[in-house]
C-alpha cells in the first residue's frame, strides 16, 4: 500500500510561514500559466466514472445519511482506504454511508476535466437519490490536481454546493510547503487560492496534526470553521500470527521510502556504519512504489554507490495483510521523514500497530504525545546515531520487544480509528444541527 501524494520534502518546510493574500496573488500572476489554468478551471471539469459500491459493504443501518466523497489518482490509495475504513466505523454506530469515488484514469488536461465533469454530474444525482443528510469531503489536494495545480477543486466543490447539504471535510493534504521556487512555489500558492474555497464550502473540518489546525486557525485569510483533530489511524490489518516466526536475518524495514522526505542518504550511510561496525543487516524498502520507480532507482542507485546492492531489497507492491505481516517480520522498523515522527502519517501509525520497535529521527514536526510515551526511539538526524540506536536494538530482544509493545499500545490507544470517529460525529452532529437551524430560520421568513 501506500498514501496518496506526500507534501514532504527533503528540507523541513512549514505551513505555518505562509504568505498573506496580497504576497500569494503576486506569485499567482507570476506563475508561468498559472493563472489561465485557474481560469479554465473555473468552467468546469471532465469524463465519466461510475461511483465505487458502498463504503461498509452490507445493509445501510438507520440514522443519519453520509454522502462519502472523494478522489484518487491511483488504486493504491491511502485516503480511499482510510474512508473505507472510517465509513466502516460510523456504520457500526448508527450511521448510514454511500460512497461516491472517483478513481481517475485520465492523464491529459482534457481527459481529467472530462472525467470529472461526468463524475460531478452524477455525483449530483446520488446526492438526490440516496437522499444524503450530509457530506463527508476527503481532501487531499493532488488528487484534485493537474501536474500539482489544484485545477479540479472548484468544480468538485460547485457539484456539491449545488445539493445543498452541509459539508464536513476530512483535510488529509492541503497546502504545500511554502519554502521553494519554481514548479514548487506555484503548488504552494494555487493550493492556498484553492484552500479557501474548501473552507467556505465546509461546516467544519478535520485535520490530522495539532500544527495543521493552529495552523488553520491563525491564516487571516481563511474563512474560520470549527476544527476537530484526530491523528491518523493504520490502514492495515493486525498481523497474523505466523509473521517473522523462524526469521533469523537482522531485518529492518522502511515504510514509505519513495516519500520526498525519507532521508535516503543518512539511512545508507548508518547501514554501511552498521556493517564496518560488524553488524550488518538487511533493509528491506516496503510496499508500493517498488524498484521500477522514480524513488525506487534513487534508492538503488544510492545503495551501488556505497557498496550496499546486497544489502538493500524491495518488497514491491502488497496487499494489506501481507504488507502487515512483512511490517511485523522486521527486527527494527524506520521512520525517516525529515520532518520527524508526526500524527498525520499512516505509515508511522502502520508500523507502531505492527508491534516492531521503530526508530525515527527527531525532526521540527514532532508529536510531543508520542515523544512523551517512548513509544519510538527517536535519534538525531545524523547517520551515526542512526546507526547507533538501531545496534543497539538488533542487539538486545527485551529492548527490542519493550519499545515494540509500546509503540502498539500507543498505536491502539491514541491514534486508533475511534478517536477519528468521535472526533468526525462531533463536526457531522453539529453541521446537522447547523443546518437544521438554518432551514427552520429559512421557513419562520417564509412565512412571515
Amino acid at each position: 500500500m501506500c498514501m496518496t501524494i506526500s507534501t514532504r520534502s527533503g528540507r523541513s518546510g512549514s505551513l505555518s510561514d505562509a504568505p498573506p493574500p496580497a504576497v500569494a496573488t503576486v506569485a499567482l500572476r507570476s506563475a508561468s500559466m498559472l493563472g489561465n489554468m485557474v481560469d479554465q478551471a473555473r468552467s468546469g471539469a471532465g469524463a465519466l466514472i461510475a461511483s465505487t459500491p458502498d463504503l461498509a459493504g452490507g445493509t445501510a443501518a438507520p440514522g443519519p445519511r453520509i454522502a462519502v466523497v472523494g478522489i484518487s489518482v491511483s488504486g493504491t490509495c491511502g485516503v480511499h482506504a482510510h474512508a473505507t475504513l472510517l465509513s466502516d466505523a460510523l456504520e457500526r454506530d448508527g450511521f448510514s454511508c454511500s460512497s461516491h469515488w472517483l478513481l481517475r484514469r485520465e492523464s491529459s488536461l482534457r481527459g481529467v476535466r472530462s472525467e470529472i465533469r461526468a463524475w460531478g454530474a452524477q455525483l449530483e444525482r446520488e446526492l438526490t437519490e440516496t437522499k444524503a443528510d450530509v457530506v463527508l469531503f476527503h481532501y487531499s489536494v493532488f488528487s484534485y490536481s493537474f501536474h500539482g495545480v489544484p485545477l479540479f477543486v472548484r468544480p468538485a466543490l460547485s457539484h456539491l454546493r449545488r445539493a445543498g447539504l452541509p459539508i464536513v471535510s476530512v483535510m488529509h493534504e492541503f497546502a504545500y510547503p511554502w519554502m521553494f521556487g519554481g514548479r514548487a512555489a506555484a503548488w504552494a500558492v494555487s493550493q492556498r487560492v484553492a484552500l479557501i474555497d474548501v473552507m467556505r464550502a465546509s461546516a467544519g473540518v478535520l485535520v490530522t496534526a495539532e500544527d495543521r489546525a493552529r495552523w488553520l486557525g491563525s491564516r487571516r485569510w481563511l474563512p474560520r470553521r470549527p476544527v476537530a483533530l484526530a491523528p491518523v489511524f493504520s490502514n492495515l490489518p493486525a498481523p497474523s500470527a505466523a509473521a517473522g516466526v523462524g526469521q533469523s536475518r537482522r531485518v529492518l524495514g522502511l515504510f514509505g521510502f519513495s516519500y520526498q522526505g525519507a532521508a535516503l542518504a543518512l539511512v545508507l550511510d548508518a547501514l554501511a556504519m552498521l556493517r564496518q561496525a560488524g553488524r550488518g543487516a538487511q533493509l528491506v524498502l516496503l510496499g508500493a512504489p517498488g524498484p521500477a520507480s522514480s524513488a525506487g532507482e534513487a534508492w538503488v542507485a544510492a545503495a551501488a554507490a556505497r557498496g550496499l546492492s546486497d544489502e538493500v531489497s524491495f518488497s514491491g507492491p502488497m496487499d494489506a495483510q501481507q504488507l502487515s505481516d512483512a511490517l511485523a517480520g522486521c527486527d527494527v522498523l524506520l521512520f525517516v521523514d525529515a520532518a520527524g515522527p508526526a500524527s498525520r502519517k499512516g505509515t508511522l501509525a502502520g508500523s507502531l500497530a505492527s508491534g516492531t520497535p521503530v526508530v525515527a529521527i527527531d525532526g521540527p514536526r514532532r508529536w510531543p504525545e508520542l515523544v512523551e510515551a517512548e513509544a519510538v526511539r527517536l535519534v538525531a538526524p545524523e547517520a551515526d546515531a542512526l546507526a547507533g540506536a538501531i545496534g543497539l536494538l538488533l542487539g538486545d530482544r527485551s529492548q527490542r520487544e519493550a519499545l515494540g509493545a509500546r509503540g502498539r499500545a500507543f498505536a491502539e490507544q491514541r491514534m486508533g480509528i475511534a478517536r477519528t470517529v468521535s472526533a468526525v460525529k462531533d463536526l457531522l452532529d453539529a453541521a446537522l444541527d447547523g443546518s437544521t437551524r438554518a432551514s427552520a430560520s429559512g421557513s419562520e421568513a417564509e412565512r412571515r
